[in-house]
């Protein structure tokens, strides 16, 4: 019976007393944006590597999950140039603002549950798999939607000894908080017919304060075929 009423919480959108996304829907505006920079300059060490990875790889189409204020659209357009952009984000104030500032195409959804017409080249997506309400749905996903390659980054810390994911959910937020088992995720990439060499996990060291946080994890996706 517990289970039938979590996934009911799920299916509905409803955490607690507030809808999931509440704290990104109400919180955006200048404020807001500044936030997302902030965001931005704490993980510099993901994004470059990201910009290395993503100068390396011919690329058409991209996909990017969780755009947030559009960081990347609006302040790389060089990087973007000749690709076809989408970015998704759960937050409509988040979408209008990326629409104002960016020509590009944005699609405001909750990934988890929207289905796709098309794939792409590359799937990416920077700390949002830290705040869904399925980890395991959210990495299907991901999957299903690339053509060859995905990059996915975890900002709460490196956890490869974790059994199962860690999931924290905050009632008045309207947001999930999760520690990302490096084992889980493996198992669901082979459970979708990946093998080892097409995936890898890498962590970044970013502080030294003794928190979990100290560290970031990135999950790169090579895929041989188009799964």
């Amino acid at each position: 019976m517990l289970g039938k009423i979590k996934n009911k919480i799920k299916s509905s959108g409803i955490i607690g007393k507030a809808k999931y996304g509440k704290v990104w829907q109400e919180k955006f505006g200048d404020d807001q944006v500044q936030w997302y920079e902030e965001m931005h300059n704490s993980c510099l060490k993901m994004h470059n590597d990201f910009k290395e990875f993503l100068t390396k790889k011919s690329l058409s189409t991209i996909l990017e999950v969780g755009c947030g204020a559009g960081y990347y659209p609006r302040n790389l357009k060089e990087l973007f140039a000749n690709i076809e952009y989408t970015g998704t984000d759960i937050s409509e104030t988040a979408i209008k603002f990326c629409k104002s500032k960016s020509p590009f195409n944005f699609i405001c959804t909750d990934f988890l549950k929207t289905t796709l017409n098309k794939k792409f080249d590359l799937v990416f997506s920077h700390a949002l798999i830290d705040h869904v309400y399925d980890v395991d749905l959210f990495i299907e996903k991901i999957i299903q939607s690339s053509k060859r390659f995905a990059y996915i980054t975890a900002y709460r810390g490196y956890f490869p000894d974790l059994e199962k994911h860690v999931i924290r959910r905050n009632n008045l937020e309207g947001s999930y908080y999760n520690d990302i088992s490096i084992k889980q995720v493996s198992k669901k990439l082979v459970g979708m017919g990946l093998q080892e060499h097409e995936y890898s996990f890498n962590s970044i060291k970013v502080a030294d304060e003794g928190r979990d946080d100290d560290w970031q994890t990135i999950i790169k996706i090579e895929k041989d075929n188009n799964l």
